[in-house]
């Protein structure tokens, strides 16, 4: 039986919880001091060494190697080698991002090992998972909420689990509303927002950026800012949509998550905005995302071309 792994994809946090599990897997907890080692491209030899090394008192040793995008050809051939004829007693864990997916090494090892996904979940499964969590906690969540949750988080899984608990804390057993997620999760971060866009219609491009380094040092990562200005920008989408319809106010409001007053605050930010234009934002927005998840460009500099991008148009 094979029980060599190669997780690959994007998402650090499945990443990481999927190790955890082949760890849980093969070694108990008094084992692992002596059988586990974690290595990255530049340690080669002593990985090499550590699979070859018999384990002590227990029937595996867990080895895991990280950063496979970054290995070099000869440490690439030296593993593709030693999986040809693995030992029984060791356990060989890759990891890649996902940039390692495209390229030829990555097929030569996948006939080799047990293949693993750790692509960052779609929207859809974002929100399914939200629901679990909730039902699995018998508190009740609102369909509005769990589409704002996964609006303002996108698909930062480690984010969307610490929001979650937050929330369950709060709730004290009761129904999670859409105001109780704004007041939590994105109340803070919607004003930013609102700041942001504001700068950028004001074309003040060293206030924009002043509000963008405030938020990098709050610890929001690129993939969340951009989150962050897509559910703003898809609410101006609905808004117009609606108004396009001759949608009373009354109307409009029903037909959005939130509270008549944060509703005719939306309303009145929509103004700045033609429908063209909006899906100008959208585009630039989608492309950001794309090139983030697919290692075209580095997060930080995607976000800031976006941001350029937004000044011009």
């Amino acid at each position: 039986m094979n029980e060599n792994y190669l997780i690959i994809g994007g998402d650090q946090y499945i990443s990481q919880k999927e190790i955890s599990k082949i760890k849980e897997k093969f070694l108990s907890s008094g084992e692992e001091d002596l059988n586990y080692s974690v290595h990255g491209p530049g340690d080669i030899e002593n990985a090499m060494d550590s699979l070859g090394t018999m384990p002590f008192l227990a029937e595996r040793r867990v080895v895991v190697l990280k950063e496979a995008e970054d290995f070099s050809d000869e440490s690439m051939a030296t593993i593709l080698a030693y999986l040809e004829k693995p030992l029984k007693t060791s356990v060989l864990v890759l990891v890649g991002g996902a940039s390692f997916k495209k390229t030829k090494e990555c097929r030569k090892l996948s006939s080799l090992v047990n293949v693993i996904s750790a692509e960052s979940p779609s929207p859809l499964t974002i929100k399914n998972w939200i629901r679990a969590f909730f039902k699995k906690e018998k508190v009740e969540i609102s369909p509005a909420a769990v589409d704002l949750i996964a609006e303002l988080k996108g698909t930062d899984t480690p984010g969307v689990k610490m929001e979650l608990e937050k929330l369950i804390a709060f709730s004290n057993g009761k129904k999670i509303e859409v105001e109780d997620v704004e007041s939590l999760v994105g109340r803070s971060v919607t004003e930013t927002v609102f700041k942001l866009v504001d700068a950028i219609n004001a074309r003040d491009s060293k206030w924009a950026f002043r509000i963008l380094n405030d938020l990098t040092d709050q610890k929001k990562e690129p993939p969340e800012i951009i989150g962050y200005i897509g559910w703003y920008m898809r609410i101006m989408q609905r808004i117009k949509l609606l108004m396009t319809k001759k949608s009373s106010p009354d109307k409009i409001a029903s037909e959005l998550p939130y509270s008549p007053a944060y509703t005719r605050r939306l309303v009145s930010q929509s103004e700045k905005y033609s429908v063209k234009r909006i899906e100008h934002w959208i585009k630039l927005l989608l492309e950001a995302d794309r090139d983030i998840k697919t290692g075209g460009k580095q997060p930080k500099l995607a976000l800031e071309m976006l941001l350029v991008n937004f000044l011009k148009n």
